[in-house]
């Protein structure tokens, strides 16, 4: 069964706002609202978080790309994104590219157009929840690059904190490319079970893919934690036995 979606619509034109709303709610999508200035637009995804976004940049106040960038600060699951325009243009494409803008509609819109844009959504959400839903961990939202991914907990060998960036570099099992995510270390740690902790201000890891741990060379009393992966993470001497008693628990 597909899931209904929901959406609001971004648009300070009423007789096109009305147009779309028409196209969408034969599409079987739930319009929770429109707007028409790029403020209202940021209030109502706040309050409703909506699954997408229909999207025109030229809106009154704020413009509606520099709008849906600010959502990001809300720390909000980023709404899947549709722009349509006036008249689309390589620097407006460039732009929704950035923000992982799934289709373009330029007008005068058609039905058609719109429901190959509804298709993409759907394929798109369908690749999510299939990635969160394949085995029973629980789900970590990462925040990176204006888009939200899921990620399940019991694939996550372990993430890192980039020095001077606010940054974190999260490393997936069975994914060559890591996650560059604006998520905190604190954030995704707590999303997790006590299976994932912080042996140190820089490093979550994952008891699940711990191989061996060792008494450091380089750092008398300190210790290296050897993941699966012969990564090696650092283990101060105070933090020993809240890690004793995490390897324990997890291997009860």
């Amino acid at each position: 069964m597909k899931k209904n979606l929901t959406a609001i619509i971004a648009e300070d034109n009423i007789n096109d706002r009305e147009k779309m709303e028409k196209y969408a709610k034969g599409l079987g999508i739930t319009i929770l609202c429109s707007v028409a200035s790029g403020e209202w637009l940021i209030d109502e995804c706040v309050f409703y978080k909506p699954d997408v976004v229909f999207l025109k940049n030229d809106l009154n106040g704020t413009p509606g790309l520099t709008a849906f960038e600010k959502l990001m600060d809300y720390g909000i699951t980023m709404p899947y994104l549709i722009i349509f325009a006036d008249k689309l243009n390589a620097e407006l494409m460039l732009a929704g590219l950035q923000l992982d803008c799934l289709y373009f509609l330029s007008k005068p819109l058609k039905l058609n157009q719109m429901s190959k844009a509804i298709h993409k959504v759907r394929i798109a959400m369908e690749r999510d929840l299939r990635i969160a839903n394949g085995s029973p961990g629980r789900i970590i939202h990462l925040r990176s690059n204006y888009k939200t991914f899921y990620v399940n907990e019991l694939n996550l060998i372990y993430a890192h904190k980039l020095k001077g960036a606010h940054r974190t570099i999260v490393f997936i099992d069975g994914n060559e490319n890591e996650i560059t995510t604006s998520s905190s270390l604190k954030n995704i740690l707590s999303q997790c079970s006590n299976s994932l902790i912080m042996p140190n201000q820089s490093n979550i890891i994952n008891m699940k893919y711990v191989k061996q741990v060792y008494a450091s060379e380089m750092s008398l009393g300190n210790y290296i934690i050897q993941l699966h992966n012969n990564i090696e993470i650092d283990l101060p001497r105070r933090n020993r036995r809240m890690f004793e008693e995490a390897f324990a628990n997890y291997n009860r």
